[in-house]
């Protein structure tokens, strides 16, 4: 079923609202980032396909969180390792993804999906879980984020 222009809006008004709310409980510090988020080199994790990798980069991301909670991390992924940052996607046991991964961008995770699959595939921007960011491409951000951020690789 093709959602409407206004179904989304309403979608992203309540995502943003959550938020919100969220933010007004939180103690913020003037030039403080986000849980204690540092700049320079972090992690990028490499996710091709959603099947395999899905959980298991949630699991590593949590486990790596709990290890270095201000480690800046991004989660790229391309080819059919996007699917789970589609809007309404969910496990094999029927289970959304949307609640886990709001939980990690709140924590600072950035999410990116190559617009190259999202092409190749015929789908639009609107298909993509509200907050993921997207890019020409996923090899070459992963790429770009180790030769030129000093940003480590993993691949769950």
């Amino acid at each position: 079923m093709k959602r409407t222009t206004s179904d989304r809006r309403r979608q992203i008004l309540r995502r943003m609202a959550g938020l919100t709310g969220l933010a007004l409980v939180l103690p913020a510090s003037a030039g403080e980032t986000p849980k204690g988020r540092k700049s320079g080199p972090g992690v990028v994790y490499h996710v091709d396909d959603t099947a395999t990798q899905a959980i298991a980069a949630i699991r590593n991301i949590r486990n790596h969180r709990e290890q270095a909670p201000g480690l800046p991390i991004r989660v790229v992924t391309l080819a059919n390792g996007i699917d789970w940052l589609l809007e309404g996607a969910q496990d094999d046991r029927g289970n959304d993804y949307a609640a886990l991964i709001d939980g990690l961008m709140f924590d600072g995770v950035s999410f990116v999906v190559c617009r190259n699959t999202l092409d190749t595939r015929e789908l639009s921007e609107d298909d993509v879980h509200f907050g993921v960011e997207l890019v020409t491409s996923g090899v070459h951000e992963i790429t770009r984020l180790q030769l030129e951020q000093g940003y480590a690789y993993v691949k769950p």
